[in-house]
């Protein structure tokens, strides 16, 4: 279209979708996708000086646009070809995909394995993404496509053999080879018996087309037994080992000597020298990083051929390779790293033994927790919890829970809370109240953290009474902690008390150390907020000196926390900087990122007090971003008022309005109404400082 008809079509369908009123800042803000320049606005030009929070803000809005639209009807983006695209293009897809909430919308990107090479990781993660890897067609497939390409009911004799075994099995490659086939004569029309395939002349001829053609070829040019060995290695994955090798030429085989059956073995030194050849030759590469003890690892030279040699042969002889790989991997030892433990539970999976793939999956993804490897814990635990059945239900909710705490700290809250929600199915079937409650309190929270109070109230109270069936000390205590919490952020801070005070009671009669902590840090928070500063400060000090002596990181992190404020609250700022210093640094090595984004904003504000805006500005923004990744509604609420504050003192009232209006309306949703107060209190000085 010529470009001032595509402009009007761009505006027309923006006024069909949001009205009027937002037609022209939603044009200029969603134009720079499209590429178009859209004349001067009030909004462009502010925008002008500041291109990455302009970016940011339009990629916020592309999202509440697709929502906008989903909301009439059901909408399906398609991304093609994505291996093509720029890495700028990539960043913002998977942007766009977070920003996204729960409107019906489905994403679908395809993109050739290349684009694995620059995004290993594409597809992998959270819930609301599948990644669906293509097989190469089998040979009834081959064969079906091949008729329909020609436009024939018969198939020319060694016609299917020669192309499934050129192609691989790929459709593309397959097409691209009739392709050349008929353009060089080896396969052409005869009258009456339809298409002749010329055999003979297809062996002398070399029609490679593509990279997976050549690398076909390149395979096929190996001595039977060379293709063998390598059709082994590819068994374990693109790294394999020595003994591996001849471990599966072993499978439905019988020793040569049934007397000496560990006598010297002449086919050991035959595939030492063939494995040493196909290096030599460019085929295979030692894998130092892939270390088994006293054995030699290998891995592919070239990606294509691993592909040709793995989806090669009989699907129930690589099945039955698989289980027998995985078994000889097993039997080395060392699984206790996860990645050792990943390759293990792969080969399972694809032999078919879901069960054991399973646990290899959940104890590989236990161990990366444990080592704070979030990222990869979460994939694991995910693919874990997909092969598990209803025979393994107990199993598969301690891995739901495993996987919810890790995708909650990873800041996928609503894939959390999807993961806690399975599992609180599971725990209904088997009647299982104290799991019931445990995910209706973990629910709760989350609820809070993405802004709903009503509704983590209302979850935390039945985690309170299932509790109380299951007879659960530890878990009463815990639910009374989080629903005083939620009275709290609603505005009730006398109904907030009762409740931490009866769960003190409950600690201190089961003499729960860690739980007492926490209940007198929770009493803190609601007197300090109440004017109580003098006992609010004995609770905090008790309860880190229990986190102390009990070694719970996270709890000091926590009192240093609510020292901090507490300190900045009496005035006693460089006190409040060097406790909230110490617990920043601590949460980032414990990758505590919520607890990050609260002490971050608790320096801002001391910055704030001191008169440095400038200082005060950074750490509300890194807040800000913090929160934004995890959902965090209330966080989120705290450091926008923050930034208002700062361009308060800035002097930039209009912008002070503009980003305390948003905090209010943040908390509004979020059902904080303390939080709304003070986002209105600056919304008000904003005003009084000249501001429209």
């Amino acid at each position: 279209l010529p470009s001032g008809e595509a402009l009007a079509r761009f505006r027309a369908g923006l006024q069909e979708t949001v009205g009027d009123r937002l037609v022209a800042e939603m044009a200029v803000l969603l134009g720079r996708f499209l590429g178009f320049e859209m004349e001067e606005s009030p909004l462009a030009l502010a925008l002008a000086g500041r291109p990455e929070q302009g970016m940011e803000l339009a990629r916020a809005v592309l999202g509440r646009f697709f929502e906008q639209d989903a909301a009439v009807r059901p909408l399906v983006i398609v991304a093609e070809s994505l291996q093509d695209a720029d890495d700028d293009s990539l960043d913002e897809l998977q942007a766009l995909a977070a920003e996204l909430a729960d409107a019906p919308i489905l994403i679908v990107a395809t993109g050739r394995p290349d684009l694995l090479v620059r995004r290993p990781g594409w597809g992998h993660g959270a819930g609301s993404h599948t990644r669906i890897d293509l097989q190469p067609l089998g040979r009834p497939e081959i064969d079906t496509l091949i008729r329909s390409l020609l436009g024939t009911t018969s198939l020319a004799a060694n016609l299917s053999e020669r192309a499934a075994e050129e192609s691989g099995g790929n459709p593309a490659l397959l097409q691209e080879l009739l392709r050349v086939y008929q353009e060089s004569g080896i396969l052409s029309v005869a009258t009456a018996q339809g298409w002749r395939f010329d055999a003979e002349r297809a062996a002398r001829q070399r029609t490679a087309v593509t990279r997976e053609e050549a690398a076909s070829a390149h395979v096929m040019a190996l001595r039977p037994a060379e293709r063998d060995v390598l059709a082994r290695g590819a068994v374990f994955g693109e790294i394999f080992w020595t003994g591996g090798v001849v471990a599966l030429g072993r499978l439905g085989a019988d020793p040569p000597d049934e007397v000496a059956v560990f006598a010297p073995d002449p086919t050991i030194t035959e595939i030492q020298k063939i494995l040493e050849s196909l290096r030599e030759r460019g085929f295979l590469k030692t894998a130092t990083e892939a270390s088994i003890p006293e054995e030699i690892g290998w891995s592919f030279c070239h990606p294509v051929e691993f592909r040709l040699l793995e989806a090669g042969g009989d699907p129930e002889v690589r099945r039955k390779r698989k289980a027998f790989a995985a078994q000889w991997l097993e039997s080395r030892g060392g699984v206790e790293r996860e990645q050792r433990l990943e390759a293990l539970a792969r080969l399972y999976e694809e032999a078919d033994d879901r069960r054991r793939a399973a646990y290899c999956f959940i104890t590989a993804a236990s161990i990366a927790r444990e080592r704070l490897l979030l990222d990869r814990a979460h994939p694991l635990y995910l693919a874990g919890i997909r092969l598990l059945d209803l025979d393994d239900a107990v199993a598969k909710m301690d891995a739901l829970y495993a996987a919810g705490d890790v995708a909650a700290r990873l800041g996928r809250t609503r894939e959390s809370v999807g993961l806690f929600q399975e599992m609180l199915r599971l725990a209904w079937r088997l009647d299982l109240p104290a799991k019931g409650g445990a995910a209706h309190g973990r629910i709760g929270r989350l609820s809070s953290t993405l802004g709903d109070n009503a509704r983590a109230r209302a979850h935390l109270e039945l985690a309170h009474k299932l509790f109380e069936v299951a007879g659960d000390g530890p878990g009463v205590a815990a639910a009374l902690d989080d629903v005083g919490r939620i009275h709290f952020l609603m505005g009730d801070p006398e109904r907030s008390l009762g409740c931490h005070r009866a769960a003190l009671a409950v600690r201190e009669q089961l003499g729960d150390d860690r739980g007492r902590a926490l209940t007198l840090s929770r009493l803190g928070q609601v007197l300090q907020r109440t004017g109580g500063l003098t006992p609010a400060g004995e609770h905090f000090r008790d309860a880190l000196a229990l986190r102390r002596r009990i070694g719970d990181r996270q709890g000091v992190v926590a009192s240093l926390l609510d020292l901090g404020a507490l300190e900045r609250d009496l005035g006693r700022r460089p006190e409040a900087l060097a406790l909230l210093g110490e617990g920043r640094e601590l949460a980032r090595a414990s990758d505590e990122r919520l607890f990050e984004c609260s002490l971050t904003i608790e320096i801002g504000d001391c910055h704030l007090a001191d008169g440095q805006p400038r200082a005060a500005l950074a750490e509300f923004q890194a807040a800000r971003e913090i929160a934004r990744q995890f959902g965090a509604r209330v966080l989120l609420s705290e450091a926008t008022r923050g930034m208002a504050e700062a361009q308060l003192a800035f002097g930039d009232a209009a912008r002070a309005r503009d980003d305390a209006r948003t905090a209010f309306e943040i908390a509004e949703r979020a059902g904080a109404p303390p939080l709304a107060g003070a986002a209105l209190r600056v919304v008000a000085s904003a005003v009084g400082a000249g501001a429209p």
